[in-house]
């Protein structure tokens, strides 16, 4: 939450933080503002104190109308055109008027975070200006592991299309005809993946939300391949699996969700179906393990005891293996779709009440395809909230 910053900086023995970047595409820097911007700006926060951003003089209004930061000043202010037309590069001089509002803001010698996209260029230009620079990992990250109540609540609102979305192209699925070699046909045309992507596009689009990197609707034994996302001229087929991994994002307010769900139109075979049963029973271990103070690594060794001892294969220990479970158990969810905390062998720090995390167990064979379960949790200091609603089923 955003209320740790200071204590996060006190941690780090920095006593300010420095972003320099547009808000589209940094999250960092949207989760500080809640201001979106397409053109780099500065963010400037002093330990214990409250930040400023400077924008350009056509974002000044809008910003002092949207940004939750109260001091938004103009580049105006600092006389940015002087800083240009003083400088042989007018590029270094924009990397110069990102120093001389910092010299202006802070006093000499204060040691300055910056976060690892930081640029380059700034941050020589910013040193060699006399400011001390210390690029830092997971700093603004660490605040946003945890998430308050609207965070929750705008996560969930995006599942609740997720799963209102996903369950009609299951409908679809599940309406289609079984034609020669077993393909799916839905209105006398092959169900393709490309026709069930597009379905998803549109739906999802009408609800405010964007599957702004490809989703992944894979069928038999591509599917064995973890992030196979499916080619567009893939045919479904009954009786093999569908891993459908959807995972939008709010158009407006920029949080993403992330739901899988695997089925099968027809019949799963008895090896499908042992799959499918130790999946779930490998979820619900994970879901029991879960609460404030768990550590990822100790989640993540629960569900692998679960898969291990029915018989399948897992990574753990670094092992290489072709089939079985062959990726992490979960990650965290918000303004990016891969965000910490994670859940996997080597991420030893404990859970925190809040954090919103996937639990997604897999099981992979080449010969059959793939199983993967997964649903969205908020961590609470005694378990955890799912905030996937949507049953799991694997025959439809």
């Amino acid at each position: 939450m955003r209320e740790y910053l200071d204590a996060i900086l006190a941690e780090n023995d920095v006593e300010a933080l420095l972003l320099y970047s547009d808000s589209f595409r940094d999250a960092n820097m949207y989760y500080l503002t809640k201001f979106l911007a397409p053109d780099p700006f500065i963010f400037l926060k002093r330990a214990d104190s409250d930040p400023i951003i400077v924008v350009n003089q056509m974002e000044h209004s809008r910003a002092q109308k949207q940004s939750i930061v109260k001091a938004v000043k103009s580049y105006s202010d600092y006389n940015y055109l002087k800083a240009l037309k003083t400088a042989k590069d007018p590029q270094r001089g924009a990397m110069k008027f990102i120093a001389k509002v910092v010299k202006k803001e802070l006093e000499t010698g204060t040691k300055i975070c910056v976060p690892p996209n930081f640029p380059v260029i700034a941050a020589d230009v910013l040193r060699e200006e006399g400011l001390t620079i210390n690029p830092m990992f997971g700093v603004v990250e660490k605040a946003r592991e945890t998430k308050d109540i609207n965070e929750v609540e705008e996560i969930k609102a995006v599942q609740a299309v997720n799963e209102e979305v996903t369950s009609e192209a299951i409908e679809i699925i599940a309406d289609s005809d079984v034609g020669s070699n077993g393909t799916l046909h839905f209105k006398g045309e092959p169900l393709t993946v490309g026709r069930i992507k597009s379905f998803f596009g549109s739906k999802l689009l009408e609800n405010g939300c964007l599957p702004e990197e490809d989703i992944i609707v894979a069928c038999g034994p591509k599917a064995s391949d973890p992030h196979y996302s499916g080619e567009p001229e893939d045919k479904l087929k009954a009786n093999q699996p569908i891993i459908l991994d959807i995972y939008p994002r709010s158009i407006q307010k920029r949080y993403w969700t992330d739901m899988t769900r695997t089925i099968v139109k027809g019949r799963a075979s008895d090896k499908l179906k042992k799959m499918f049963d130790t999946v779930f029973e490998a979820r619900n271990a994970s879901f029991d393990a879960i609460q404030a103070g768990a550590f990822g690594s100790h989640v993540y060794a629960v569900c692998c005891d679960v898969l291990e001892k029915a018989g399948y294969e897992t990574t753990r220990g670094g092992k290489k293996v072709t089939k079985g479970m062959t990726h992490s158990l979960g990650h965290g969810v918000g303004l990016q779709i891969h965000e910490s905390p994670r859940m996997n062998e080597f991420y030893t720090s404990p859970l925190k009440e809040h954090n919103v995390v996937t639990v997604e167990p897999g099981l992979y064979d080449p010969q059959i395809g793939g199983v993967r379960l997964e649903d969205i949790i908020e961590v609470t200091k005694s378990g955890y909230n799912n905030l996937t609603k949507m049953e799991t089923k694997l025959e439809i």
